[in-house]
């Protein structure tokens, strides 16, 4: 079975990601579709800090 340490090391990982695609995607792409980009990344991210609170509640690992 799956331990909970490196479930959480990985979902960390891909939060890091996201947040660094987000910012660049902020700089690089033009106004709106780049706000629209980091939007999605900050929504992605917030979905994946509330999957790491129900993980850590409700994981029997």
């Amino acid at each position: 079975m799956i331990k909970k340490k490196p479930v959480l090391a990985a979902i960390w990982i891909l939060i890091a990601l996201i947040t660094i695609a987000s910012v660049v995607a902020l700089i690089v792409f033009p106004q709106w579709k780049g706000l629209f980009l980091a939007g999605s990344g900050g929504f992605l991210v917030l979905n994946l800090l509330l999957s790491i609170f129900f993980i850590n509640k409700n994981f029997r690992g």
